[in-house]
């Protein structure tokens, strides 16, 4: 009996974890209003500092109309970004552009 009450607890957990991933899914756009930001501007969403000196953990939206749905999210360690580094707007909206080829609607 307590094995099967064990069995049953496992395989709920192995069900529900997608659910729980789910809620932090960085691809999922749809709290950022990109009316008043510029096309091809890196917005800032949230910034930590890590154990390591000199490195943080940022959280980002690239905007841009060359992303399939408008906005790319990232999920960063290092460094923390130049927002205006032209070389790290380039390597974004290259993604973005890459990734416009994968969608099914293409």
């Amino acid at each position: 009996m307590i094995r099967k009450i064990g069995l049953i607890g496992v395989l709920m957990a192995i069900l529900f974890l997608p659910l729980a991933a789910h809620g932090q899914d960085l691809s999922r756009s749809e709290d950022i209003n990109t009316a008043n930001i510029a096309d091809n501007s890196i917005v800032i969403l949230s910034e930590e500092e890590t154990d390591i000196p000199g490195y943080v953990h940022e959280k980002y939206a690239f905007v841009s109309v060359a992303c399939p749905t408008g906005v790319q999210l990232v999920d960063y360690y290092g460094p923390p970004i130049d927002r205006n580094d032209p070389s790290l707007l380039v390597r974004e909206g290259a993604m973005c552009t890459d990734r416009s080829f994968e969608t099914p609607d293409n």
